[in-house]
């Protein structure tokens, strides 16, 4: 059993005696005394750096995760964006190919508001006025022009396809001609799948006036528009993506993908953090186009102010920070409150996410957590003052009976009390001079032992606090780990050892824009003198372009090897895009070159899916130019669709030179692409007759020479295949 202290101070007193009373009580209450007044300003000093260091603490820590979700947050959206950024330049693709080729398809009526009920997902047309007016109906609009409206009408199914992906989303896809016609699919899901128009749109409505026309055909390619008003101008706003569409003569209308704002409202919404925090996006020209405050210098309108102009210097300098594509905290003053803003740039579109929290939620936060430390070290200094009342009562009344063992006991007493005291005040200033792992070891079975397993518990909190902030890095160190893995696995899915004949020479180099790519070559025997070659390219980039590679890849060598003995090249192909087509719910698609040679004829039997034309070098000319190649679809998207191969005969010495649009696209600084005429002309200016590995560094030098200091911006594949036999038909 354990005694307290004033128990053993009663047993200590009596054991002592009384003789000695005067000198017994004056020692004790001066040892007492002393004690009591240095651990009042010991615990002053350790309350105070440990409310300090506490304050510091949770003030960096804040900061920094609020750092972390801005970053985090704007990744996120920066992928939605990229999103709908690759779906408006698939439709691009797809419009072009069907304005291009118009003799490939058939007509096809769509739905007209006028006079039909439309739903969720149906294709719809609308016309302009000046097209409407041609004729009250579509029946007499020049058969020209109904043509032209029947064969783009093609791309209703397109629309339809891309639209499920953004189902639940008020979002509308489209296509606008410069004829005026207008082909559409539209989300709604307020409406429970009906869609109902105003006269406005039925009869007033000109897509060649609304912004995201006028936008696209001024720049050429795919844009962002600012926010604007939909049709009825009925409460919410649209952001939307757009892009040209060509047929052979050049640009004839205007591709586009729309989603309302309050969608990406919700997901920034989310971000705010404290009461008071809000969050918003940033565009190009400094202008605020999501907001999630409703009042003040940084509520969203659209034609807004610049804010690298406001008056308030710190927002007008966070401002010039965002639009150069920063990421960082930076105080500022907004509406005459201090915040910190944490900001970070969305990639794809060139604007920048931010988010702010009051400076003061940060250092209410702060100051909670110092106020509760300071709290128990008051606490810590009244249980010891109670004991010291405690003590010296009981001393007092004890020792008044007991004069004469007073002297002898006081040693005793003031050693056995001053002990513990004096380790608990040690063990305080070590832990208060930053050594968390300090343990008070001290077995009084009092207050005093209670008070110390106290300190052990706030500092064993105190570093699991601090071990948690380590996860982040952890965690980060891990993932780069994993790419370096799927780096290394991609690598050995692609052929290193290439063959040495004398009927033919083969090389090819891949080099992923990120640590992994969607880009991949392939070569194989079919039997011994038909060699079959592949080069392709996935959509996108990164980890799922790398996942489809290796589908791709791995089914075109299997229905190769395995058909085309039976059924030829075409069926091949036409077989293997059936089967990258089930269950592709993602829509992603490859574009793929694809080629058999005859060793002993020299004869090349090929098929191009929507690949770039490859380079032809004949050897007996000494000339170079484009391969003539048939326009045929992509792989991926859309199944049952026919392929067409093409023949052509190498003489001894030719060579095909083939490669991805991440050399003919590839970017210098000032985003100027390196394009297929320099291609061509570099290869009728460099010796094709040299052996392959210097051909293809020769290449490589001179895309070097273009793309400069710029970072790689796509996938880079080039293949190189001579032949050395005779030919013979």
């Amino acid at each position: 059993m354990k005694w307290n202290i004033q128990k053993r101070l009663l047993v200590l007193v009596l054991a002592a005696g009384i003789l000695s009373f005067m000198t017994v009580s004056g020692l004790s209450f001066y040892g007492m005394s002393v004690t009591r007044s240095e651990m009042s300003v010991l615990g002053d000093k350790v309350g105070e750096a440990g409310a300090n260091f506490t304050e510091s603490l949770i003030t960096y820590q804040l900061k920094k995760t609020l750092g972390e979700l801005a970053k985090a947050r704007a990744e996120s959206i920066d992928r939605d964006i990229y999103l709908i950024r690759s779906n408006v330049e698939f439709l691009s693709r797809m419009m072009t190919r069907i304005a291009s080729n118009s003799e490939e398809y058939k007509p096809v009526k769509l739905l007209d508001p006028r006079f039909d009920k439309v739903h969720h997902f149906e294709p719809y047309i609308i016309y302009s006025p000046e097209t409407f007016f041609q004729g009250m109906t579509p029946e007499k609009i020049s058969p020209e022009l109904r043509r032209e409206i029947e064969i783009a009408s093609n791309i209703g199914s397109t629309l339809r396809t891309v639209s499920k992906s953004f189902a639940g989303y008020n979002s509308s896809f489209y296509v606008g001609s410069a004829k005026g016609y207008f082909i559409c699919v539209s989300l709604y899901p307020e409406t429970n799948g009906a869609l109902e128009y105003s006269n406005n749109e039925l009869y007033q409505y000109d897509c060649r006036e609304r912004p995201w026309y006028k936008n696209a055909i001024e720049a050429g390619a795919p844009v962002f528009s600012e926010l604007y008003n939909n049709m009825d101008d009925d409460g919410y706003q649209l952001i939307g993506c757009s892009a040209p569409y060509y047929d052979r003569n050049g640009v004839v209308g205007v591709v586009g993908l729309d989603i309302a704002n309050t969608e990406i409202y919700t997901t920034i919404e989310d971000t705010a953090i404290g009461e008071h925090g809000f969050s918003f996006v940033l565009n190009k020209k400094g202008e605020v186009v999501f907001s999630s405050h409703m009042a003040g210098d940084l509520v969203a309108t659209s034609g807004g102010q610049d804010l690298r102009e406001n008056p308030e210097q710190t927002l007008a300098d966070a401002a010039r920070k965002m639009v150069d594509g920063q990421s960082g905290i930076f105080p500022v003053i907004v509406d005459g409150e201090e915040y910190f803003l944490a900001f970070a740039p969305l990639e794809n579109i060139g604007w920048s996410f931010g988010t702010l929290t009051l400076c003061k939620d940060i250092d209410a936060a702060a100051e909670e957590s110092r106020k509760f430390f300071l709290t128990q070290i008051a606490d810590f200094r009244i249980r010891l003052q109670d004991v010291f009342y405690i003590m010296g009562l009981s001393s007092m009344i004890l020792l008044m009976g007991l004069l004469k063992f007073l002297l002898s006991a006081s040693k005793k007493v003031s050693a056995r009390l001053a002990k513990p005291v004096h380790e608990l005040s040690d063990g305080v200033r070590e832990i208060s001079g930053g050594n968390l792992d300090k343990k008070l070891d001290i077995k009084t079975g009092d207050e005093i032992e209670q008070l110390a397993n106290d300190f052990n518990t706030m500092t064993d909190e105190l570093k699991t606090y601090m071990a948690n902030l380590t996860k982040v890095a952890a965690e980060k160190e891990r993932i780069a780990t994993e790419l370096d893995v799927a780096t290394e696995i991609q690598r050995g899915m692609l052929p290193k050892d290439f063959p040495t004949r004398e009927d033919f020479e083969l090389l090819a180099t891949m080099t992923p824009a990120k640590e992994v790519g969607g880009d991949f070559y392939d070569f194989y025997f079919l039997d011994e003198t038909h060699l079959a070659i592949t080069v392709a390219d996935v959509s996108g980039k990164g980890i799922p372009a790398a996942l489809f590679m290796v589908i791709s890849k791995t089914v075109l060598k299997n229905f190769a090897v395995s058909m085309i003995n039976r059924e030829g090249l075409a069926e091949v192909t036409a077989a293997a895009n059936d089967k990258l087509c089930a269950n592709n719910e993602a829509m992603m698609f490859v574009t793929a070159f694809i080629g058999v040679l005859d060793l002993e004829t020299g004869e090349f039997t090929f098929v191009n899916a929507g690949h770039n034309p490859p380079v032809i070098y004949h050897a007996e000319e000494n000339h170079c130019e484009f391969l003539d190649v048939k326009k045929n679809f992509v792989l991926g998207p859309m199944d049952g669709i026919p392929f067409a191969e093409q023949k052509i005969t190498f003489k001894r010495g030719d060579l095909i030179f083939i490669y991805t649009d991440g050399v003919t696209e590839a970017l210098n600084v000032d985003n100027e692409e390196y394009l297929p005429d320099r291609l061509i002309k570099f290869m009728n200016s460099t010796d094709c007759k040299a052996d392959l590995e210097t051909l293809l560094k020769n290449v490589r030098e001179d895309l070097s020479k273009h793309v400069g200091a710029a970072e790689q911006s796509d996938d880079i594949t080039m293949f190189a295949l001579r032949f050395n036999g005779e030919s013979r038909k």
